[in-house]
């Protein structure tokens, strides 16, 4: 860069980028693990409109998924940041001003049509200078949303202000948005100079099919990690502590990000996949295996450091083979919300017959198979357009 040039967004620019994501990861987490008990409060059948709930934002997400490219052709990346930011506020009223499970599922649902995790990935990665930097910057502000979001929704839902607390997100996001609009100028959602050849339309499915492997196997494994240890020693495993292995998992994930950018931009995004798939499998298969408290809370470290780098490599991966930036991070987002509705489906079918261990187990499996995928694939990503932002 020389002296003339101005970076793609400054340190405020960065920071509100940064608060944004925070903020748009945490409110849905703030509501998510005690969604079961605000139905039940509402008066209505809980079962049936918590698992509609939860379900909602994946439903939209995936809709839109086609749309994206379309939407990157008319309208320039600071005006998909204001949409992705302004819906999500919109979903954060909705939520908060919910009286009955339908306005609730609304506001869910909308929060899926905000397009966050597309929307954010592709503005992370226009301001940096390589795949793997913008992308695990991304990774640990997301990760950060996730610590916080859970504990600040527990404060909230001890004193009945959960309302006030959605309220307070929305308002965040939304200055958050127009701080990084208004920063953003210059970002564009496709790089400058020649567009890339159109590749083989399954090419990227591998990659894809790994990616959606390795969130199955995350989502399964929190899913049913607290029944196991219920089960292995309901005296020792308390909500709380549980809550704490929780939340040490995403604390080590911001701390080893910054390395796993490095092997990303220095080896291969696919080598750094594959190295997170095959930890976390193996990792996820120890748990049930006889260790005990010291064991588990090394296991639950190592999860959160070796995750950490998954949901980077991928995009980082899968950008190399798209035919834009746009469809392959939509392309990624997609496969990664299929697999957290993959994951505990396919963890729960192996509960009953094979007991409390079974679903640890199955989330390991869905992890390896990804690895193996990828293992298998003969192909190796090749770089046919510029780095630059």
């Amino acid at each position: 860069m020389t002296a003339t040039e101005r970076p793609p967004i400054g340190g405020a620019g960065l920071a509100a980028l940064l608060l944004l994501q925070v903020a748009m990861t945490a409110a849905p987490l703030a509501l998510l693990p005690f969604l079961g008990l605000h139905v039940a409060q509402m008066g209505a059948a809980s079962a049936f409109w918590t698992a509609a709930i939860l379900a909602a934002p994946a439903v939209t997400t995936l809709a839109m998924t086609p749309a994206w490219t379309g939407l990157a052709r008319l309208l320039s990346l600071p005006a998909l940041i204001g949409w992705a930011g302004g819906m999500s506020a919109a979903s954060c009223v909705l939520i908060a001003l919910a009286s009955d499970p339908r306005m609730l599922l609304a506001g869910r649902l909308v929060q899926g049509l905000a397009g966050g995790g597309v929307v954010l990935a592709l503005a992370f990665r226009a301001a940096s200078p390589s795949a793997g930097r913008g992308f695990a910057l991304m990774q640990q502000a997301v990760s950060a949303g996730c610590l916080l979001g859970p504990l600040a929704g527990g404060l909230a839902f001890e004193q009945g202000r959960i309302g006030a607390l959605m309220l307070g997100c929305g308002g965040v996001i939304l200055a958050a948005t127009l701080a990084t609009v208004a920063a953003s100028r210059d970002l564009a959602t496709e790089p400058a100079g020649e567009p890339r050849s159109e590749p083989s339309r399954f090419r990227d499915l591998p990659l894809l099919g790994a990616g959606m492997c390795g969130s199955a196997g995350a989502f399964a494994f929190v899913a049913f990690f607290p029944a196991w240890a219920s089960a292995h020693d309901p005296a020792l495993y308390t909500p709380g502590l549980i809550s704490l292995l929780h939340s040490l998992s995403w604390l080590v994930a911001m701390l080893v990000l910054p390395l796993w950018a490095r092997g990303m931009d220095g080896l291969s995004p696919m080598i750094a996949l594959v190295l997170s798939l095959l930890g976390c499998g193996l990792a996820f298969a120890a748990v049930p295996l006889g260790a005990g408290l010291v064991g588990i809370v090394a296991f639950r470290l190592l999860q959160g450091a070796l995750f950490a780098g998954q949901a980077p490599a991928l995009f980082a991966a899968v950008e190399t083979l798209g035919p834009s930036r746009t469809v392959a991070v939509a392309r990624a987002r997609a496969s990664l919300t299929v697999g957290q509705l993959v994951g505990p489906f396919t963890a729960g079918l192996v509960l009953v017959p094979l007991g409390p261990s079974g679903p640890l187990f199955a989330a390991a499996g869905l992890s390896l198979a990804g690895a193996v995928t990828l293992a298998a694939t003969t192909h190796r990503p090749r770089r046919t357009w510029s780095r630059a932002p």
